[in-house]
């Protein structure tokens, strides 16, 4: 439905486990996943913290499944999940969540959507009927269709006003051109006002079925208790399909020219993006600790050069893009000056090519570590403390290496971070994209 800080945080939380489960098992950190006999899967995490519970509910669909001519599809289907069902109506969907002191929302990704009710313990039975009901008893109303069509395109409208959706878009559509990365979640007015009802309601019916689906609890309860009312309200759902599974192929689109768009925006917008080592290589955990030392705000080295006696940036972020097929490092700046901007590729390049002689100092691991175990324990007697920082691991690795991260992170040598700069760096290869104001 409508976004907000809440759900852009429980979003990451929502895609966390894409691992399948044969009845039950302990997951090791006190996690129980389970399967249904549908092959519904749910995993189980006890936090006593306070008297609240959230189910999430993970639908393996998202814009990646779509093609070009029903780009939104996914996405204008989430609203339309929240306009009633066989029995109940708008009203008793929202209003009846809030009476009863809870929450709902939902989101689309490109990789899934997600549907999220929080409630007070002693009502998670009337939460989980409501959220059954959504995924599996939407009725998509007549008197409804139009007005959500209207909804979603003023939606798309919004966003296209949006400088930095406009900064993605262009990026992803250079880094990500032949896949479907490069198309956006909400699509274009034309796909949505296109798409019939019918086309809607087989889409939902061939995708929204239990094996498709994951649901994380998370919350005040008894594990044994919440099983018993996943069975209740998901057990029954009859078998479908799990979806189709994609193969992408990806060849990093390596460029020395820089890729230019104009627009009306006043300052400069830069994408460096360079090929990084998939979240299944040894070397994924050197590279996640080497965005941490370049994205530094003091020591970074990166930061010292771009931001010295003539500061060429007014903000920098060094971060992994990591997807199920692919990992790439992006070096996101802004300018005011256009004419900076070959110079700070140039530069870039020149303090990555050091990285292969120069060491990262261990203390400064050490500090990235020591910063980044403690915003875990800060937060994690909070529900939803995973959305925030398992970000894209949880997205693409499942459950398993987003519950390993940290342990893996804090094996990082100097020595795996200097061994993964020659492999990458010794002959650097990148893509940039700049959004800069019309002349």
């Amino acid at each position: 439905m409508k976004n907000s800080i809440f759900s852009s945080l429980v979003v990451f939380i929502l895609i966390s486990v894409l691992i399948g489960s044969c009845g039950e098992k302990q997951a090791g950190d006190g996690a129980i996943e389970h399967t249904l006999s549908n092959g519904f899967r749910i995993v189980m995490k006890e936090n006593h913290a306070s008297p609240m519970i959230t189910s999430i509910v993970m639908v393996n669909a998202g814009s990646k499944f779509e093609a070009d001519s029903t780009n939104g599809f996914t996405h204008f289907l989430e609203h339309l999940n929240f306009d009633g069902t066989e029995t109940k109506t708008r009203e008793d969907i929202n209003e009846g969540i809030k009476n009863h002191g809870g929450y709902i929302n939902a989101f689309t990704r490109k990789d899934a959507t997600f549907y999220l009710v929080l409630m007070p313990t002693e009502f998670i039975d009337f939460g989980l009927d409501v959220q059954q009901d959504q995924l599996f008893g939407s009725v998509f109303p007549e008197d409804e269709y139009e007005k959500e069509q209207k909804v979603v395109t003023e939606e798309i409208r919004k966003d296209n006003d949006n400088i930095n959706h406009r900064v993605e878009s262009f990026n992803d559509s250079i880094v990500y051109a032949g896949t479907p990365y490069a198309r956006t979640v909400l699509g274009s007015p034309r796909s949505i006002a296109e798409v019939s009802r019918e086309a809607v309601m087989n889409y939902y019916k061939s995708q929204y079925t239990p094996e498709n689906m994951l649901a994380i609890a998370i919350g005040d309860f008894n594990p044994d208790s919440m099983l018993a009312l996943y069975e209740k309200y998901f057990g029954d759902k009859p078998r479908g399909g799990t979806g189709k599974e994609l193969d992408i192929n990806y060849t990093f689109p390596a460029s020395d020219s820089i890729h230019y768009r104009q627009t009306d925006t006043e300052l400069c917008h830069l994408n460096i993006t360079y090929p990084a080592p998939h979240y299944t290589d040894e070397d994924f955990y050197a590279f996640e600790m080497l965005t941490k030392y370049l994205g530094a705000d003091e020591t970074s080295p990166l930061r010292k050069v771009l931001t010295g006696e003539n500061p060429l940036i007014q903000s920098m972020n060094v971060y992994l893009d990591t997807k199920k097929e692919m990992t790439n490092m992006v070096v996101s700046v802004m300018t005011d000056n256009p004419d900076n901007i070959e110079e700070i590729v140039q530069l870039t390049n020149q303090v990555l090519g050091d990285l292969t002689t120069t060491p990262v100092p261990r203390d400064e691991l050490e500090r990235f570590m020591v910063k980044t175990k403690v915003d875990e324990y800060l937060l994690e007697e909070r529900l939803h403390y995973w959305s925030f920082f398992k970000a894209p691991y949880l997205a693409v690795g499942g459950y398993d290496f987003a519950k390993g991260y940290i342990e893996n992170l804090d094996k990082v040598e100097s020595d795996d971070i200097q061994s993964a700069a020659k492999k990458y760096f010794a002959d650097i290869e990148y893509v940039a994209t700049a959004v800069v104001p019309e002349v």
